[in-house]
């Protein structure tokens, strides 16, 4: 527990609040509450971490390292802090700080369970799997944590060692006292180990249980939100005077290749890539016509590239990839506010895709994530989404996942060529580059482009009926 010098029971609500509120994706209404409350306690350790990590999931990293490292100097030692302060560290890219931290936390307790998986996932991050496994190894020793436990397996997969990986978490589930989101995730976890072993049946049990530990969630009401955006409405707005040139919007559903074609183009010499940043849905999220202007517009757009410009300051750079995948949504509005921006389109065989998705623990921020239908179903109003921009004669580039694994030279010239850059060889060789992987794909990305993962949806023919029967003859 944080100590600070708080309102007690008030602070503590109002943080509670503020992790609802990110949960939701609310980033914006957390970081106010937040702001609100530390003028009103400005030493208070727990709301400078919260609005520290609320600002690290918002991508402002200069002020997120502030707070947090404000709120370490008032309670020194306390080890979810030092966690954080890793957290933002890796995202900078200041890996040596990120494992000073983690030191810290694991000489006071090696078990520590959260600092042990972030200490794994940072050298995994940086291609240095064998030696996160030897950490978690010796942490296995002292403590089956499930945090422990999960990101065992998570690098057991990796690194061919499904076996002792499958027996452990299958021990671990034993416990009928283990609290129900850690359940879930060794679920996952054991679900990938199954899969990747050939045990198909018993892994779709697995992700099946994991998902149906919560509700169905619903897909979005894509024929709502296209009527909100017809051409005349998109074009009743100004080009706002903001030069896009330098923007790759990578988009597309989850699970598509988002992240390996960020890294493709980001091992480019003269590209960067900010992962998933939340900026734009910040500024067009839930907002129809009505709630824009082209004030708002020019504003969000010159907000969107300062963001750019502080992860990527030299003019060497000409490109940065942005690979949030529901930036989709947007695409019309944003041709005003971002003008000259590239836009690649990351398509994948709709079953493989929707069943990526059900196999991958995401939390509330992807309601229709863990129904195979709902799956479907947003599938369905994604394409009809990028069709209708297409419609207004938006020009966007379409990545093929299947062709671009089957021709990889042949594909990743003709992506380099649309968004304005000559080919380079590096592109072929993106599993060879330092820069860290923060996402699900971590360890695929590492990997040579490879066509595995192709026609997956087979292996579970059986098992997807209400899936199979929403996406019909779909590609």
């Amino acid at each position: 527990m944080i100590n600070g010098s708080g309102s007690g029971v008030d602070t503590r609500s109002i943080v509670q609040r503020a992790r609802t509120l990110l949960a939701a994706n609310e980033f914006q209404t957390a970081i106010g509450l937040l702001r609100e409350q530390l003028e009103k306690t400005p030493r208070d350790a727990m709301v400078l971490r919260m609005l520290g990590y609320a600002l690290m999931l918002f991508d402002n990293h200069t002020e997120a390292l502030r707070h947090l490292e404000f709120a370490s100097k008032l309670n020194p030692g306390e080890p979810d802090t030092l966690c954080d302060l890793a957290m933002i560290y890796r995202r900078m890219d200041r890996v040596g700080d990120a494992h000073r931290a983690l030191d810290k936390v694991l000489d006071m307790n090696p078990a520590n369970g959260r600092a042990v998986a972030l200490k794994a996932r940072v050298l995994q991050a940086r291609g240095q799997s064998p030696k996160a496994m030897e950490i978690v190894e010796r942490a296995l020793e002292l403590s089956k944590d499930p945090s422990i436990v999960m990101i065992y397996g998570t690098l057991a997969r990796e690194l061919k060692k499904q076996g002792p990986a499958i027996d452990l978490i299958r021990e671990s589930l034993e416990n009928p006292n283990m609290e129900r989101v850690r359940r879930s995730e060794l679920l996952y976890s054991l679900g990938h180990l199954l899969d990747s072993v050939g045990e198909y049946d018993d892994a779709f049990k697995a992700f099946d249980t994991a998902n149906k530990m919560t509700d169905p969630g619903t897909a979005v009401d894509f024929d709502l939100h296209i009527s909100r955006w017809p051409k005349d409405a998109v074009e009743g707005f100004d080009i706002q005077p903001n030069d896009g040139s330098r923007v790759v919007l990578v988009v597309g559903m989850p699970r598509s290749g988002t992240t390996l074609t960020e890294q493709v183009i980001a091992s480019h010499p003269q590209a960067g890539g900010v992962g998933e940043s939340p900026v734009i849905n910040s500024i067009l999220g839930s907002k129809g016509p009505d709630d824009l202007s082209n004030e708002i517009l020019k504003a969000g757009g010159q907000q969107y590239l300062k963001s750019l410009e502080k992860a990527y300051p030299s003019k060497k750079i000409l490109r940065v990839v942005d690979k949030m995948p529901e930036n989709y949504l947007f695409l019309g509005p944003i041709t005003r506010m971002l003008p000259g921006a590239s836009i690649v389109h990351c398509r994948r065989s709709a079953r493989d895709t929707c069943l990526s998705i059900y196999f991958q623990r995401f939390g509330p921020a992807l309601q229709y994530a863990n129904d195979l239908k709902a799956c479907a179903q947003q599938y369905l109003g994604y394409l009809k989404t990028i069709e209708h921009w297409e419609s207004m004669g938006i020009e966007i580039f379409e990545s093929r996942y299947e062709e671009l694994t089957a021709e990889p030279e042949t594909r990743v010239r003709a992506m380099l060529d649309h968004i304005g850059l000559e080919f380079n060889k590096a592109c072929l060789e993106h599993h060879k580059s330092k820069s860290s992987v923060h996402t699900a794909s971590a360890g695929q990305v590492r990997q040579p482009l490879y066509k595995t993962s192709r026609a997956r949806w087979k292996n579970y023919e059986k098992h997807l009926g209400p899936m199979l029967e929403v996406l019909g003859d779909i590609d």
